[in-house]
């Protein structure tokens, strides 16, 4: 019998603080994996981009020639999210290894290239289909309110409806994403497992634990604002920081699943 409810639960602040101590003297791995992964998802940003305004210039010469680079300009950018998720998990697996006292090359960031890509692009599609679905509504409702692509009269009524078409899609996204957060870290730890064990397993995990996740990300957003400020330059110092600390709040929930599951 599965028992969901967690005692001793290693408290966010004490994560952080392990954190901080596994990335030292680690940091220039950590921040050189970061930078080629960026590097490597805005180069693909520039190339949907750069799609982007040769369907705006073509669809000048022809509307239905702009209507069929949207499409690809949309289908684009379902490749560019699939493409970075992959490389984002590489990042992870580059800081699960750190977390275990290895030094790892930053070749590990192409590891899911190398061990069931599809599963890692089946979850990300999942992940991005529910946040379409449930934004339809709203998009549907906005849609209406400005289908002749001008300026309309203010309704308040549709308004309305459109806020709380909005904040429920989106609410509920955030629930979801939540409920699945650990499945790339169930992947890293065991590649093999299906993609229906993976997301089982995310949800069990996460079962009275999804408001500590989100206490765990919304405490990093002083961290945030400093990357405003830098100019994203303390990205290279906050995101390892952040990504050590979520791989921390995986392996105490991961500790603990492992010890309620049999009691």
């Amino acid at each position: 019998m599965l028992i969901s409810q967690y005692n001793n639960r290693t408290s966010i602040s004490d994560l952080k603080l392990k954190a901080k101590d596994q990335l030292l003297g680690n940091y220039g791995i950590a921040a050189g994996s970061f930078a080629l992964y960026f590097v490597i998802v805005y180069s693909l940003i520039i190339i949907i981009m750069s799609a982007y305004t040769v369907g705006i210039g073509a669809g000048n010469a022809a509307d239905n020639l702009s209507s069929g680079w949207s499409i690809i300009t949309q289908a684009l950018g379902i490749v560019i999210g699939i493409i970075s998720m992959l490389f984002a998990v590489g990042y992870v697996n580059i800081i699960r290894k750190i977390a275990d006292g290895e030094r790892p090359p930053v070749s590990e960031l192409f590891y899911v290239f190398r061990n069931h890509p599809d599963k890692v692009i089946i979850i990300s599609v999942i992940m991005m289909g529910a946040q379409f679905i449930l934004m339809l509504p709203a998009g549907f409702i906005a849609s209406s309110v400005f289908a002749d692509g001008k300026d309309a009269a203010f309704d308040g009524k549709m308004f309305f409806w459109w806020v709380v078409a909005y904040l429920a899609g989106f609410l509920i996204s955030v629930a979801i994403d939540l409920m699945i957060s650990m499945s790339f870290m169930i992947y890293l730890d065991d590649p093999d497992a299906g993609v229906g064990e993976i997301l089982t397993k995310s949800i069990s995990m996460m079962k009275g634990n999804k408001l500590r996740l989100l206490y765990l990300s919304l405490s990093f957003i002083g961290y945030w604002v400093l990357l405003m400020l830098s100019l994203g330059i303390a990205s290279l110092w906050i995101v390892p920081y952040q990504t050590m600390a979520t791989l921390e709040f995986y392996r105490d929930l991961r500790g603990q699943y492992a010890e309620a599951e049999y009691l």
